[in-house]
């Protein structure tokens, strides 16, 4: 095995989008929340929204016109549909293990920071068996109001790492990357998740994006 020169401590990995394929299964979810409403369809762009931030955020985004209370029974049906019908159907994206497990080896800590509440995170790394391999699992709690920078922090403190530069953040959307940018952290993007859209030009130029890779093996290059 090569070994790598290491730059950073610890990397930080987004779950949807990044690790697993959940995108359809997230859709399906949405999409099956809005039959049982019976509120107005989505157009494909703002079906796709949904990945990524927290589903409460977007349904009020889309639906303004809905109550707190009505919302709320939204999303509760939809994390219910989404755990009894969809979760468990999603798959690792190709070379993703091998590149934790590559990072390991190196002696890299590996951390999960997602926006995934933590009642689908915790089944879903048991079922693929990927909890062994990470050294801190951190995700949302129900409408707990967690940034995603607060979550990144929650996993470097678990880790035991303090300093930002020898941290990086991989994740596939503009939230991971504002995420890092509220820690001052450096940021890979990965191609084949969800997509990193609606930048700023600062964002656009932020001094600690490292790279935008295609392929999950590509990240050893850069940290």
């Amino acid at each position: 095995m090569e070994k790598i020169d290491r730059k950073y401590d610890l990397i930080l990995f987004d779950l949807d989008g990044t690790i697993f394929d959940t995108a359809e299964t997230i859709l399906n979810s949405l999409r099956a929340t809005i039959e049982y409403a019976g509120i107005r369809k989505l157009t494909k762009e703002e079906e796709w929204s949904f990945i990524g931030p927290p589903v409460l955020k977007s349904i009020k985004k889309y639906y303004p016109e809905l109550s707190d209370e009505e919302i709320d029974k939204l999303v509760e049906y939809y994390r219910s549909y989404y755990i009894d019908n969809e979760l468990l159907k999603a798959e690792l994206f190709p070379g993703v293990l091998e590149t934790i497990i590559s990072l390991r080896d190196n002696g890299y800590k590996v951390a999960l920071a997602t926006y995934k509440i933590m009642k689908c995170v915790t089944p879903l790394f048991e079922n693929k068996g990927m909890t062994k391999y990470f050294d801190s699992i951190r995700g949302s709690v129900a409408e707990s109001g967690l940034t995603k920078a607060d979550i990144m922090k929650l996993a470097m403190e678990d880790c035991k790492v303090t300093d930002v530069d020898r941290v990086c953040m991989v994740g596939d959307t503009e939230y991971d990357l504002r995420g890092a940018i509220a820690c001052d952290m450096p940021f890979i993007g990965v191609t084949y998740g969800a997509g990193i859209n609606n930048l700023t030009e600062e964002e656009k130029n932020y001094k600690k994006y490292i790279a935008l890779v295609d392929r999950a093996e590509d990240i050893l290059k850069y940290v």
